[in-house]
């Protein structure tokens, strides 16, 4: 695996730490939590379906989802639902290759509204005709509408 980069805000989410964790109270915990789950979105992409809940939270009470975990009487069965599907992520690899979820794609494959995250450092990066498709190879066509080529990686 590449060794990525530091990303400032992830840095500065772990600086904020506290030294001893019998002095962090639960609630800067649980907030604490969240604002990583919302940075690694950020910095790496949504993911989706990540979120942090405190326990015995209904409803959508303080904004929280109508999802969370609600207690169950005892002598009542628990049956699990299935999550839904995680949304694939779409990327550009650092050899240019255009991949959705580890597989080769091609441009047709891209949803409408998505991010193709960029992974190329240098002056390719952000270059969208140096992309490689898997059905046609490079194109000098633009993206479909409504898709945003974004850098991964910052170069500061």
């Amino acid at each position: 695996m590449a060794k990525a980069k530091r990303d400032r805000l992830l840095v500065a989410l772990i600086a904020k730490l506290p030294m001893e964790a019998a002095q962090w109270p639960r609630a800067d915990r649980i907030a604490w939590l969240q604002m990583i789950a919302m940075a690694l979105d950020v910095v790496y992409g949504p993911c989706g379906g990540i979120r942090v809940v405190a326990e015995g939270t209904h409803g959508d009470e303080a904004g929280h989802s109508a999802n969370a975990p609600r207690p169950v009487p005892a002598g009542h069965h628990v049956t699990a639902q299935a999550a839904p599907p995680a949304p694939q992520r779409f990327y550009v690899d650092r050899d240019g290759f255009a991949m959705g979820d580890g597989k080769p794609v091609a441009m047709e494959d891209l949803p409408a509204g998505i991010i193709l995250w960029d992974e190329r450092v240098g002056i390719e990066c952000g270059d969208v005709a140096a992309i490689l498709w898997r059905d046609i190879g490079t194109s000098r066509r633009s993206l479909p509408p409504g898709i945003t080529l974004r850098p991964v990686f910052d170069e500061s």
